[in-house]
């Protein structure tokens, strides 16, 4: 059984480096390695403006945050916000700031938050539903896009999930070819993005499906479940081939646009800066880990070896930071995976039994549970979940019901089966994902970069960092319920 020490490091580093070598996989050029005098991150950034696309998400508001913080000399960052009945864009870019890994930058420098601007506008309207006057600011100022906006909830309908992903990635580009000043566009997939292969490199690969057949079947059958999975193939959702149509479409429709894809593995709470164990996405491994601690799922597909890629969500947005200031940018479109199957691996099994050892500390729940059980077999986990869980819960229900509260605990538990079906591909396939151009682009550091923008996977600490993720989960996410 494939097992994890407790502090893995990168076996043979220079050998994983001189894999990575600069080499631009999807043409086979080599990337240039610059002779000029080291320029810093916060240099590059400075005097700068930048755009972002989902910075009212998890991995967004991270990103406004660590670069207002580590590029203090940044000129303005400008966030697409969708407007909400009765809450203006202004309104609620006050409520991104009002969450705990912004309150060292308020304690410090609170007036560099004035450096961010709303840009009212939809991922989903014509053109980003952005007015001429707006639009203009971007076109005459922006230099950096990160573009990050997208729907990750997998059970959201094909249409849907195409009209946000691809659709919305389509308008983003066609507004950034006509920024003057642009360096570099920033595009956040997803390492799983070509999932169908189990070995994922730098690269790009073939588009699974043409793009106009996939605008097509949206018409036609983008609500028919059973039509979406007959049209999926080999691919395990409609979110992660829509992230793969989109870095074709980005390869396809740049024109002469400084271009990036960074995929991420599965999305985690922070390791380090700003806040330790901060999170508030309810998603993959963070829901399973917390649905096993507090008592609501006892098994899932899988087997005890296939391996858990997890990244800290600190550790995506410093490489992306870092990759658009010293990407080594080409005429290519280059690709940085930030994962740590191929260099750090954990596997569920492990990762779970970190978790739960963790979070009885915290007190998560009264109920005992020894580990968590993988399975292939649908009878197996079907039959563990009904008789240990199914049916413990719809009595517990009954008793509240009895003493005239309100159930709760077998729609809790449906919500945990049905996720637990939502990422079978993850719990099931163990995915290899190589990162040896990332490995180099982080070797290629100074110290001070290198402490400032941490995303080495190989430096994880599992155990450690396991810890700091059940706490996290504890304090933001169940606020000590």
């Amino acid at each position: 059984m494939l097992r994890v020490v407790r502090c893995v490091v990168c076996v043979n580093r220079k050998a994983v480096t001189a894999l990575g070598n600069g080499a631009n996989f999807s043409t086979g050029s080599a990337v240039p390695v610059s002779k000029e005098k080291y320029t810093r991150i916060e240099d590059f950034y400075a005097g700068k403006s930048v755009f972002i696309t989902g910075a009212t998400g998890f991995l967004g508001k991270l990103f406004v945050e660590r670069l207002l913080y580590n590029c203090k000399d940044i000129d303005k960052i400008y966030i697409l916000i969708r407007p909400k009945k009765g809450q203006d864009p202004g309104k609620r870019l006050q409520k991104i700031f009002d969450v705990p890994i912004f309150d060292k930058l308020k304690e410090t420098r609170p007036e560099d938050l004035r450096k961010v601007t709303a840009i009212e506008g939809d991922i989903t309207s014509p053109e980003l539903g952005i007015k001429d006057a707006d639009r203009q600011k971007l076109i005459d100022q922006v230099s950096v896009v990160f573009h990050s906006a997208a729907t990750v909830r997998f059970a959201d309908t094909f249409d849907m999930i195409m009209n946000v992903n691809l659709e919305g990635t389509r308008k983003v580009i066609e507004l950034s070819k006509n920024m003057k000043k642009l360096d570099s566009f920033i595009y956040i997939s997803t390492a799983f993005s070509n999932a169908n292969n189990l070995v994922i490199e730098e690269k790009l690969y073939p588009p699974p499906r043409d793009v106009e057949e996939v605008r097509r079947f949206v018409k036609e059958h983008g609500t028919d479940e059973k039509k979406v999975n007959e049209f999926l193939g080999k691919f395990p959702n409609p979110y992660v081939l829509s992230k793969a149509l989109c870095e074709f479409l980005l390869d396809q429709d740049r024109g002469h646009m400084p271009s990036i894809i960074v995929r991420p593995s599965v999305v985690c709470p922070i390791l380090h800066e700003p806040v330790k164990g901060w999170t508030d996405s309810w998603v993959a491994a963070t829901a399973l880990f917390s649905n096993v601690a507090r008592g609501l799922t006892n098994a899932v597909y899988g087997r005890e070896d296939v391996v858990c890629d997890l990244i800290p969500v600190d550790y995506v947005t410093n490489l992306t930071i870092l990759a658009a200031a010293k990407g080594n940018k080409t005429k290519d479109v280059l690709v940085y995976n930030i994962c740590s199957s191929a260099v750090n691996p954990i596997t569920w099994q492990h990762a779970s039994n970190l978790f739960l050892e963790e979070s009885r500390k915290h007190d998560y729940s009264k109920r005992k549970q020894k580990q968590l059980l993988l399975s292939m077999s649908p009878a197996v986990v079907k039959s563990m979940t009904f008789i240990f869980k199914t049916i413990p819960l719809f009595f517990a229900d009954a008793g509240l019901v009895i003493r005239g509260k309100k159930p709760w605990h077998m729609k809790e538990h449906n919500r945990a089966k049905h996720l637990r079906d939502l990422i079978y591909a993850l719990t099931t396939t163990s995915w290899t994902i190589k990162c040896n151009r990332t490995l180099k682009l982080i070797e290629s550091l100074d110290d001070h970069d290198k402490k400032q923008f941490q995303c080495d996977p190989c430096k994880i600490c599992w155990n450690e960092y396991m810890k700091i993720f059940a706490y996290g989960v504890k304090k933001y996410l169940l606020n000590g319920k």
